[in-house]
C-alpha cells in the first residue's frame, strides 16, 4: 500500500508518530501515487487506523484527507476526500512514514493548514511543531500530551520554505501566525502564554514583543561555588528586555501526590519532594534575577481566571519600563484602560486553553473556523 495523508488527516498521522518519540525521518520524496496492493482496490480494512488515530473507520461522512500527484492517479473511494497536486510545490516535499505512508513534510503542512485554521491556532501548531511536544492526535484539546520529542522543523526552516513558493495567499496567513512563533516551546500552556505576550494588540494580544523560549543562562562561577545550579533556564523571554516569565504547572506544586502518598500511610516522601521543587522554583527565579533575567511566575489561575492574564502582562509592563524604559507600560495600560476588548482577549485565551468548554469559547469567537479540530 502506499497512501499520502492530507491536511487535518496528516496532522493526526504526524502526532501519533511524534508520540513514539522517535526523530521524523530527514529524507524527503515526491508525491507518490496512491496504490491499494496488493489488494486489487481501496477499501477501509486496509487503512492502518491506529497510525491516523481512527477508531473506527471513516465514511462519507466522515472521510480521511488524501493527496494524489494526478488526477489520473486520484483515488477513488467514498471514504476519503482526495486533491490532486503536480507541480505546485518544490520537489522532495513529502515524508514516509514508513509501511506506505505518506505526509507532507512539516513546512508544507504548516502551509497547508493556513486556511484551515484560525491565526491563532496555526501560531500555536507552529510552537508545537517546533517545540519538544505533541499534543494528542485523537483529543488534541483534551488529550495527553506527549513531551521530550524532538522537534519536527523550526521557525526558519519554514520560512524558507514559504520563500520557495512565492506569492500565494496561504503564504501571506503562514507568515503572518509565523511571526508570533518561536522555536523550543515545551508545552502547550507555554505556548498559549508566549503567543499572548507578544500578539498584537489589534488580534487581542498584549505586544510586549517577540519571545525566545527555553534559553539557558549559564551562572558565574562564584554563584557555582557557593552552591547554585550551573545554569538556569527561563520558560519565556521577551527579547530586547531584561523581563520573561516562568509557567508552573501543578507539578510545580503537586499537593495531590502528598494526598495520594498519605492515604497509603506515609507522605513524608512525598511532602520532601513537593517542598525540594518548591524551594527549587524560587532558587531559580532568584538566580535568573542575579544574571539578568527577572522572571514572573504565571499559574494556570491566571490563565482561566478573568483578567488573571491581564494582570500578570501589566506587571511585566511595570517590570520593562522600571528596568528597560520604552513605552510597554503605557502601551498595555492602554490596552486594559476602558473601552478595551478585555471580554473579548479573556474568551480567546479561554479558547486556547485545555478544557471543556474551551471549544464552546472558540465557535464564539470564530464560528466559521474549526479550531477544535487542531486544539
Amino acid at each position: 500500500m502506499q497512501l499520502t495523508l492530507d491536511r487535518l488527516t496528516a496532522l493526526r498521522a504526524l502526532r501519533v508518530f511524534r508520540g513514539t518519540r522517535q526523530p521524523l525521518p530527514s529524507s524527503r520524496c515526491d508525491l507518490p501515487a496512491p496504490d491499494p496492493s496488493p489488494q486489487r482496490r481501496w477499501t477501509t480494512r486496509i487503512l492502518p487506523l491506529e497510525r491516523i488515530a481512527l477508531r473506527s473507520a471513516p465514511s462519507a461522512e466522515r472521510p480521511i484527507e488524501v493527496v494524489a500527484p494526478s488526477a489520473q492517479a486520484r483515488l477513488q473511494a467514498s471514504f476519503a476526500r482526495c486533491r490532486v497536486r503536480s507541480t505546485s510545490v518544490p520537489p522532495h516535499s513529502f515524508v514516509d512514514l514508513g509501511d506506505g505512508l505518506f505526509i507532507p513534510c512539516p513546512e508544507l503542512l504548516f502551509f497547508e493548514l493556513a486556511d484551515v485554521l484560525t491565526m491563532e491556532a496555526l501560531a500555536l501548531l507552529a510552537y508545537e511543531l517546533c517545540g519538544t511536544y505533541a499534543r494528542d492526535a485523537a483529543e488534541p484539546r483534551l488529550g495527553e500530551v506527549a513531551y521530550d520529542v524532538p522537534p519536527v522543523t523550526s521557525v526558519d526552516r519554514i520560512l524558507a520554505y514559504l520563500d520557495e513558493l512565492g506569492d500565494r495567499t496561504n503564504v501571506t496567513l503562514a507568515r503572518h501566525a509565523l511571526s508570533y512563533a518561536a522555536d523550543n516551546a515545551w508545552s502547550p500552556m507555554e505556548s498559549i502564554v508566549a503567543l499572548m505576550t507578544c500578539l498584537r494588540p489589534d488580534e487581542l494580544g498584549y505586544g510586549l514583543g517577540r519571545v525566545r523560549l527555553n534559553v539557558r543562562h549559564g551562572a558565574t562561577p562564584e554563584l557555582v561555588a557557593l552552591g547554585c545550579k550551573g545554569s538556569r533556564v527561563p520558560d519565556i523571554e521577551v527579547e530586547g528586555t531584561h523581563v520573561g516569565f516562568n509557567y508552573g504547572s501543578t507539578l510545580h506544586l503537586d499537593l495531590g501526590s502528598i494526598a495520594e502518598a498519605a492515604s497509603g500511610g506515609d507522605a513524608t516522601g512525598a511532602i520532601r519532594s513537593v517542598r525540594e521543587k518548591y524551594l527549587d522554583d524560587l532558587r531559580r527565579n532568584r538566580e535568573l534575577a542575579a544574571l539578568g533575567s527577572i522572571t514572573l511566575p504565571v499559574t494556570a489561575q491566571d490563565l482561566f481566571a478573568p483578567g488573571g492574564l491581564d494582570a500578570v502582562m501589566l506587571e511585566a509592563a511595570m517590570v520593562i519600563d522600571q528596568v528597560d524604559g520604552g513605552f510597554a507600560l503605557s502601551d498595555v495600560r492602554a490596552i486594559l484602560g476602558p473601552g478595551s476588548l478585555q471580554k473579548r482577549r479573556q474568551q480567546l485565551i479561554w479558547s486556547l486553553l485545555p478544557w471543556e468548554e474551551g471549544a464552546a469559547h472558540a465557535r464564539a469567537a470564530l464560528a466559521r473556523r474549526p479550531w477544535d479540530v487542531a486544539l
